[in-house]
């Protein structure tokens, strides 16, 4: 098979063709050692027109019925003449799509082709925990397993999914593996001319030899940031629309570690969903944080300036960071161009006056604390907490449990699958435990309104997610300040804690099951920032 036979079949011309173009610029500025000048100098240029998120063909001529297999495997992805990124990616293609209505079938066979065991998590979407993907459900090499669900009402939005083995979610994210889930409504209440695009922003490193690079001491301290930086598998594409276009940006938030502090050049934001779907009044914005695990829902009304180029751009953010400070922390991070062509100005187009319904959950059955800290033993130099967790916990989570997850097995586990990635000796625990498979946190029952407040006792931040359900923020209260009422309300699944920052988070959950919480850095969420909680 020659190279053009090759991106013809595997779909990843789109990562081929636009992310080679910076590869070599964002490679020698900020990983001075992870290209040869030879092989940077043969990158060709990018910023090509953005392309949609390649699909997941429905195999299912039944109406509601969506039937597919997602086989997670190896492909190698041509750059130049001379060198290949080997990636694991499903179905050999970049950041696939699978899109649904409320109400549809989902029917999906993993068939496990990796030489690791896997998993894939539905992230934000409400189904039975059985399909969840949870850790304990991992599928070894050469095996397969259904997922299948219907989608209920109310359940609407731009989710994704991705892997979820014990000790080994950092290695195959790093490698590629996620997609995108879109669940469309019954019915859509923003107008027909609001022109529409899904943004799934991933970043990637490899070395000289095209290879995922392993993790760095600081991959597992921080969470990992690539030095390519992708939307939909390309570097920084164009899109190209007519003045005063309205523009609806889904957005997924796909990195391991990295935030993603968005501004568009001479542009305000409009928030119109979250995690869970749209809310209920567009909320104005001049910037979004959106964090690893987060979606956001922004509409734009484009510049009504003809000629015009406006740059989508991530913008430096101080999350806490330790160890050796990578160039690009203190940088702006171009994701996407929009020119405006020259051409008629689109007129603005009218909202309905009320989006979505987040009807508020009321007076909770239960209160719950969680505690969020970092450990690192006889390390002073890192600003790590090192006094064992100091609140009031329920559910056997008082006290603290350092060291009882054992890091030592862990690396003996995966120190050759994880190819050499040096694991430092930090904790990342709730409420003083690091996560064991087979122990239970708290337990609640269906139905129930829970409050937990959330409690991030350390110096970095950490962005909190919950399986099974939704949650609403109800108030934050910052380190030294009062508490705050939250001025609107919004289905979300992953929100972000700075340092010593204290949320209320109201939640139900409507299936029984073993559900997992956890810090959605993914290095923090295997090196212990994990828990469970039992629903009967």
């Amino acid at each position: 098979m020659n190279r053009r036979e090759f991106l013809g079949y595997s779909a990843l011309g789109a990562l081929v063709l636009s992310t080679t173009g910076g590869m070599g610029f964002a490679l020698s500025r900020q990983y001075p050692h992870s290209a040869t000048p030879a092989v940077l100098a043969a990158l060709p240029e990018g910023g090509l027109a953005l392309q949609p998120l390649p699909r997941i063909v429905n195999l299912s001529d039944a109406a509601g019925h969506f039937q597919s297999t997602l086989t997670p495997a190896a492909h190698a992805v041509p750059l130049h003449d001379e060198l290949e990124a080997r990636l694991w990616l499903y179905n050999g293609k970049v950041l696939p799509l699978i899109e649904v209505r409320e109400g549809d079938e989902l029917d999906i066979t993993l068939s496990n082709e990796l030489s690791h065991e896997t998993t894939v998590h539905w992230h934000g979407v409400p189904v039975p925990q059985a399909q969840d993907g949870a850790p304990w459900d991992a599928v070894v090499p050469g095996e397969s397993r259904q997922y299948r669900y219907t989608l209920p009402e109310g359940s609407a939005g731009l989710h994704w999914f991705h892997p979820h083995p014990h000790h080994g979610t950092a290695r195959q994210i790093a490698h590629g593996l996620a997609g995108a889930l879109l669940v469309r409504p019954a019915q859509d209440v923003l107008p027909a001319e609001v022109e529409e695009h899904l943004l799934m922003v991933s970043d990637l490193r490899l070395d000289v030899e095209g290879e995922v690079a392993a993790h760095t001491a600081e991959d597992w301290m921080n969470g990992r940031e690539g030095e390519l930086l992708l939307v939909n598998g390309q570097r920084e594409p164009r899109l190209d629309v007519a003045p005063g276009t309205t523009l609806r940006l889904r957005l997924v938030n796909a990195c391991a570690g990295r935030y993603l502090r968005l501004r568009l050049e001479q542009h305000e934001l409009t928030l119109i969903g979250t995690d869970g779907g749209l809310i209920e009044r567009p909320q104005p914005l001049e910037e979004l944080l959106l964090t690893p695990g987060e979606r956001a829902d922004l509409l734009v009304r484009v510049s009504e300036r003809a000629d015009g180029r406006f740059l989508l751009a991530s913008h430096p953010y101080e999350r806490g960071w330790m160890g050796a400070r990578p160039p690009h922390l203190d940088q702006v991070a171009p994701l996407l161009s929009i020119h405006t062509l020259n051409a008629g100005v689109f007129p603005a187009i009218s909202l309905p006056e009320r989006l979505g319904r987040v009807a508020p959950l009321g007076e909770p059955d239960v209160y719950r604390q969680v505690e969020l800290t970092e450990v690192m033993p006889d390390h002073n130099d890192h600003g790590m907490e090192h006094d064992a967790p100091h609140a009031a916990h329920e559910g056997g989570g008082s006290g603290s449990r350092h060291g009882s997850h054992d890091p030592g097995a862990g690396h003996a586990d995966h120190g050759a699958s994880q190819g050499g990635d040096a694991r430092p000796e930090v904790d990342f625990l709730i409420n003083g435990r690091a996560f064991a498979m087979d122990e239970i946190l708290f337990e609640g029952q269906v139905g129930e309104v829970e409050e937990w407040e959330v409690f991030n006792n350390s110096h970095m931040d950490h962005p909190f997610h919950v399986h099974g359900t939704h949650f609403q923020v109800i108030a934050t209260r910052d380190a030294d300040g009062e508490w705050r009422e939250a001025p609107w309300l919004a289905w979300k699944d992953t929100i972000n804690l700075v340092p010593y920052q204290r949320m209320k988070l109201r939640m139900v959950f409507r299936e029984p099951g073993d559900w997992l919480f956890h810090c959605h850095i993914i290095e923090h969420e295997e090196l212990g920032m994990m828990a469970t909680i039992r629903v009967n």
